[in-house]
């Protein structure tokens, strides 16, 4: 039985994974290596959103906190309002710490 994870748990998954997605993206582009960036990118999320996936979902992309909003408001499913902000906040925030 799969226990439920809290909010804060939540918010810091996101955090966490959006600040290792957006640093691997600084890195790739101050390194300017064109062979290994995508790999790299692609390897560091798959490795988060498989170990925080199963947190908050792993959206690690307002984008995508949106899109699944919208999928909710339509009917399928997906995120609420108000944890599509609270998520979309935390993104941009975990963003901009990365690129500090």
């Amino acid at each position: 039985m799969a226990v439920e994870s809290g909010v804060p748990a939540k918010l810091l998954a996101e955090f966490v994974g959006t600040y290792a997605l957006v640093f691997t993206i600084g890195c790739n582009v101050i390194a300017g290596s064109p062979v290994w960036g995508g790999v790299s990118i692609g390897c560091v999320l798959m490795v988060f959103i498989y170990a925080l996936g199963g947190i908050s979902g792993a959206n690690f992309n307002p984008a995508v906190s949106l899109a699944l909003a919208l999928s909710k408001v339509l009917g399928g499913p997906g995120l609420d309002i108000v944890t599509m902000g609270t998520y979309m906040v935390v993104q941009v925030i975990g963003g901009i710490a990365a690129a500090l």
